[in-house]
């Protein structure tokens, strides 16, 4: 039996593959230090409650966001999130999940004290938290309760992987043997484990049991002729890669010697890698698996299509269920299994890894096949796995209670002898509790259920009714169902405050702000607690709750300085500065350069910017992302001082500091020096001791890039798809690194689709998915996606300029469409006139500058071949072109458009990215987008994504030549 306790003193360098439980960075991956974790447990088997107060301190010298992970036991629930401001908790609360992410953004951006938690990906969760003053600390609160399921399973408080705690404080009511621990400066090598005191088989309150049934004593064998076993190999697997690896090899090793064996590896690739007897997988094929390495977003779709086109009677998929790319739930998934029906007779899966989701893969191997197939915990022995293997399950055994008027689950399916499973019933407060299950009666004595206070028991109960409304959505067919069961979830979650995967935990400053968003804290849910080793309610109320204050105004963004062009030279001498501010501001003045007088002419027509800027103000009025009343948004950046459009001498673009810092700077030095194989080692090395590191990911891929090796460098990018899949702006940016590559743009198409729906009120979400599309040929779609970015109400005081570039980026995609389909010409142009758009039918070259950090100023910069320049306080190029707006509160678009003919422009143009204000999700990332229109339809794009992680640095984008 493990031990109830083992926990020792190590070096934290003993750790470096270990993933902790719970952690708070900063977005570049500096780590804020523990400095105290306090957790109370209360057990109450089968059910366990969790309260944990975390207090972090930033290192960093400058305000940060910080980016909360927490990873829980399986099917664990969150009800609690709160966060300390001015001596208060202020609690979190259940808020439906797009809401609650564009309420965070209002107040980031207001400077005030927002923050939210959400689930990420199976039992992972993660939190926004701002701000974290420099120097400073943050104190959270965050409660969950989750099952013992198992008739052996332990109360386990997770804190393997945790670097130096400077204080811990473990208390934990319920179990046997030791049930406190005492920390100072601690490095945990291993979790805290509670065996539970077991009295019986369940809880009983009133009305609501739970209890752990045994509903099958016998299975019998199966045959297994053949078997194809799946291996996740995607980016989620790094920090266990090498584990999987082993159970894969231990597990073929107890099958049977001459059982066919194919192995195959998936993420958002399929590669076979073994094909032959069970006995011929030995340490070779193992380490070939194992060079592999961990990469790429998680694609079950590919997989199951390689086994339609290589069919065996039996599929075994080894994964953590988190499946991030192509479809991945509802009745599309279970499509793709039933498109196995004819060959393969059952699909079991393993589930492996720290995060995972358990009930994603109950709906790959149950329901579809001839015989359902069983979720096996990968933690089990290899011979035990294979023996479940070799027998049989039994489904569709109804779960009934005698009097209940609510009982879940109501079935079951891929049962075998032994497996337990957790029965939630409503019945009257004196009905016996008489369970039957598959028609077979189960004997429950009323001493077997132990009376327990209602308030953890009462949350089991919700949280069992939301999985039950989520089961029912993921088979569900058409939208006015979908949205019926979804409505249903969100109001089970906000009323119960138990998490769903619908809904977040928000954190606001004031009473006045959670009543600007309709947030009603009037009608409060209690809080779940500990005290005294009992989970105890907290009363809300007025008298709870931080007290209500006015809206403090709206901070000023960081001003950029009154530029205006360089002094005016008319010869050949040297240019110098007009005005010191700019020196001061960019760290030093740019080369000077030679100056020649400027060509005359205007630029080309266009719409005025300020009647674009008062149509942009007219529309925001309509599209606030905040409900009325509200206070004013964050003013824009004080006016600058325009400069004159003529320009009289040449300008050279700037020199600033160097743009990375740390690993990445090593990386891209490598790179830029032609040593490819310094750059891999580099990049690799980062990513092995780091496995869950963007800038990482990103820096190996752009090394596999230089190296000429396409298919690794999109699975690194995909990697981030696999680790952030709930991450719009993440999505995105793996995105945009991926549709330049040879094999990329189905991915980058599928990450840009979640996106938009993710967070529709991004417009990149909209402008990167059209425009992906196109570029596949998609041009109806396409026309379609961006139809509905321009339709889309974006928040009042962001994204300056979007709407006539929206509208552009439509006119650009119909030329397109009727290029492709000239015959729908006039159904085109009816659809424009309706959208109150134009079809673009003159040439043009357009620059679009978008990234994805948010309450952030980049700027973009281009020089032209005659001297010109143009930025955010001189718009316009002599030479013809216009910037239409400057974006100074995160994400872009900027966009500068020159509409003139090839042999019009003053080529070449150097473009640039200015890093003018860092924010609080530091390194900014993005790319620059290169659409030229040869005003027939024909469009060509390049792409030049981009990273920048110092404040005031400038990264050269390349030139632009004839």
């Amino acid at each position: 039996m493990r031990l109830p306790l083992l926990l020792a003193v190590v070096s934290s360098l003993a750790f470096a593959t270990e993933d902790a439980p719970v952690s708070l960075t900063a977005s570049d991956g500096t780590g804020l230090k523990l400095v105290k974790l306090q957790a109370r447990g209360v057990v109450m088997d089968p059910l366990a409650f969790t309260e944990m107060t975390l207090t972090f301190e930033n290192p960093l010298d400058r305000v940060i966001e910080g980016q909360f992970k927490v990873t829980l036991p399986p099917g664990a629930t969150i009800s609690r999130f709160a966060m300390k401001l001015n001596d208060k908790w202020q609690e979190g609360e259940v808020v439906e999940r797009q809401a609650a992410r564009r309420a965070y953004e209002d107040f980031l951006h207001r400077r005030q004290d927002p923050a939210l938690l959400e689930q990420n990906g199976g039992n992972e969760f993660t939190a926004k938290v701002f701000p974290i003053p420099a120097r400073g600390v943050k104190e959270l609160i965050i409660s969950y309760s989750h099952e013992l399921v198992a008739a052996d399973a332990n109360y386990v408080l997770p804190l393997k992987g945790l670097p130096e705690v400077g204080e811990l404080d473990v208390a934990v009511s319920g179990v046997s043997g030791t049930t406190t621990l005492a920390k100072k400066r601690f490095v945990p090598n291993a979790d805290f484990v509670g065996v539970p005191v077991r009295a019986g088989v369940g809880v009983r309150s009133g009305d609501l049991v739970a209890a752990r049934l045994i509903p099958v004593t016998d299975t019998a064998p199966e045959a297994m002729p053949a078997l194809t076993l799946l291996v996740d190999s995607s980016g989620s697997r790094a920090l266990g890669w090498k584990d999987e690896v082993t159970l894969v090899q231990q597990l073929i090793n107890a099958l049977p010697k001459t059982l066919p064996v194919n192995v195959v590896a998936f993420d958002q690739e399929v590669v076979p890698l073994y094909k032959g007897p069970a006995s011929g997988f030995g340490d070779a094929q193992s380490k070939a698996l194992r060079a592999r390495s961990a990469l790429g977003a998680s694609n079950i779709e590919l997989a199951l299509q390689y086994v339609a086109a290589n069919p065996t009677a039996r599929v075994v998929i080894v994964t953590d269920g988190v499946m991030t790319a192509g479809v991945t739930s509802g009745n599309d998934l279970t499509a793709s299994v039933l498109k196995l029906k004819s060959s393969v007779k059952r699909i079991d899966a393993i589930a492996v890894g720290g995060i995972r989701d358990e009930a994603a893969l109950a709906r790959i191997v149950q329901g579809s096949l001839e015989r359902d197939g069983a979720v096996l915990d990968g933690s089990l022995a290899p011979a035990e796995l294979a023996r479940r293997l070799s027998l049989s399950t039994k489904s569709k055994l109804e779960v009934k209670v005698e009097g209940a008027t609510a009982v879940w689950p109501t079935s079951l399916s891929g049962v075998q002898a032994g497996d337990a499973v957790l029965v939630y019933a409503q019945l009257p407060a004196n009905a016996a509790f008489k369970p039957v299950i598959g028609g077979r009666a189960l004997e429950v004595a009323p001493t077997k259920l132990a009376s327990v206070d209602r308030p953890l028991l009462e949350r089991a109960w919700a949280r069992a009714r939301i999985a039950q409304l989520e089961e029912q959505l993921d088979r569900a067919d058409g939208v006015p169902e979908k949205q019926k069961l979804k409505d249903a979830i969100v109001d089970v979650s906000i009323k119960s405050r138990v998490l769903s995967s619908l809904t977040a935990l928000l954190v606001l400053e004031t009473e006045d702000d959670y009543a600007r968003f309709k947030i009603d804290r009037r009608a409060l849910v209690d809080v779940l607690t500990v005290k005294d080793g009992k989970v105890a309610r907290v009363k809300r109320g007025p008298e709870t709750l931080v007290a209500k204050a006015p809206p403090p105004p709206a901070p000023k963004p960081l001003a950029k300085p009154k530029e205006s062009p360089k002094k005016l030279v008319a010869s050949t001498e040297k240019a110098e500065l007009s005005d010191d501010s700019f020196d001061n501001a960019f760290g030093g003045g740019a080369p000077s350069a030679d100056g020649a007088p400027a060509p005359g002419g205007a630029p080309p027509a266009a719409e005025p910017v300020a009647a674009v800027e008062q149509r942009e103000e007219e529309r925001s009025r309509n599209v606030s992302a905040a409900p009325s009343p509200a206070p004013p948004p964050p003013p824009p950046s004080p006016a600058r001082r325009q400069a004159p459009v003529s320009q009289a001498r040449a300008e050279a673009p700037t020199k600033g500091p160097v743009p990375y810092t740390g690993k990445f700077l090593d990386v891209m030095t490598a790179i830029s020096s032609g040593d490819k194989a310094k750059a891999l080692a580099i990049s690799r090395g980062w990513h092995e001791e780091q496995p869950g590191d963007l800038l990482a990911l990103v820096a190996m891929g752009e090394a596999y890039e230089a190296s000429g090796d396409q298919s690794t460098a999109a699975r690194s990018y995909g990697s981030i798809i696999d680790l952030f899949p709930a991450r719009a702006d993440l999505r995105r940016f793996a995105g945009v690194r991926l549709e330049r590559l040879a094999k990329g743009l189905d991915l980058a198409t599928d990450s840009f689709a979640v996106a938009a729906d993710q967070r529709a009120d991004h417009p990149a979400s909209h402008r990167l998915l059209a425009f992906a599309l196109v570029r596949a040929g998609k041009f109806e779609k396409a026309f379609e996606a961006m139809s509905t970015g321009v339709k889309q109400s974006y928040p009042a005081g962001r994204f300056a300029g979007v709407d006539r570039i929206l509208r552009d980026d439509l006119g650009l995609i119909a030329a397109a469409w009727i290029k492709a389909e000239p015959a729908r010409k006039s159904e085109i142009l009816s659809k424009m006139k309706t959208l109150g758009g134009t079809v673009e039918d003159q040439p043009s070259l357009r620059f679009v500058l978008n990234w994805e950090t948010d309450a952030n100023d980049v700027d973009f910069h281009i020089y032209d071949g005659q001297g010109g320049h143009a930025f955010y306080s001189q718009k316009q190029l002599p030479s013809g072109g216009e910037l239409y707006a400057d974006v100074t509160t995160g994400y872009g678009p900027e966009c500068f458009t020159i509409r003139l003919p090839k042999d019009k422009r003053a080529y070449p143009y150097t473009l640039q990215a200015h890093y003018y204000s860092i924010g609080p999700m530091g390194a900014g990332m993005g790319k620059l987008e290169l659409i030229e229109h040869d005003g027939k339809g024909g469009l060509t794009f390049e792409e030049r994504p981009y990273v920048v992680m110092i404040n005031q640095a400038y990264v050269d984008l390349g030139v632009v030549k004839k």
